[in-house]
């Protein structure tokens, strides 16, 4: 079956403004429970780097951007997507998780930021970038947001390289979790969409390769969970 990946900013702006209410659910789901561990790692390293000012784009419900604002070392994060729903649970959650004032959380367009050049020490991005229209062009905004010196990290759920894993990983994508969508939201076509953009997505070298024409430098990755997901870094 053939889905539709399109990825203008109307569609994705409406799809995820119609299943904010049960995103978090769903992304838990996608990565089968251990996005939590993932985002430690990003975390981690915002705490190596002392970073102080960070922008999480396409930050969804939030859950980046407080992990992040819950460091000792930072001191304002910005949390930005379109979908004005996801927006509104994110900032509910961060008040009742008593991390709202070192959060902003603001209407974005990854593709055309608002925001100054070099303003950042950090960007981030967790299980957004597959939903950028162009993907080269939202990792050249984030560059330019970011400080010289500054850096990059991008989550982003993966296929695995092992075929006994990647079969059963896709038997899970493609069978069990359109069933848990239809369960949880009454917009059938988002949990079609979901499980197609994570198989449709450059992934590891290929992303590394589009980083670094976006003008990033020592772009890498890490494997993470048997290649579920990955870890994309790099510097400005």
């Amino acid at each position: 079956m053939n889905v539709s990946t399109d990825k203008s900013k109307e569609r994705i702006g409406a799809m995820f403004d119609s299943i904010a209410h049960s995103y978090d659910r769903l992304n838990h789901s996608l990565s089968l429970g251990i996005d939590r561990l993932w985002r430690r790692k990003v975390t981690r390293m915002a705490k190596h780097l002392k970073a102080r000012r960070v922008l999480d784009i396409a930050t969804g419900t939030g859950d980046m951007a407080i992990a992040l604002a819950r460091l000792g070392c930072t001191e304002q994060i910005v949390g930005g997507d379109f979908s004005e729903n996801m927006l509104a649970i994110a900032r509910t959650k961060a008040a009742r998780l008593d991390c709202g004032r070192k959060i902003t959380f603001c209407r974005e367009d990854a593709l055309e930021l608002s925001l100054e050049d070099d303003s950042f020490d950090m960007t981030t991005v967790a299980f957004g970038a597959r939903n950028f229209a162009d993907l080269k062009r939202g990792l050249e905004q984030m560059r330019r947001v970011t400080r010289s010196g500054g850096s990059v990290a991008v989550l982003e759920l993966t296929i695995p390289h092992n075929p006994a894993i990647r079969l059963l990983y896709r038997l899970y994508l493609h069978g069990l979790l359109p069933v848990i969508g239809r369960l949880t939201s009454k917009d059938k076509c988002a949990y079609d969409y979901l499980p197609a953009s994570v198989e449709q997505f450059p992934q590891r070298e290929r992303f590394t390769e589009i980083m670094s024409q976006a003008g990033w430098r020592n772009c890498r990755y890490e494997s993470l969970t048997f290649g579920i997901a990955t870890l994309y870094t790099a510097e400005k």
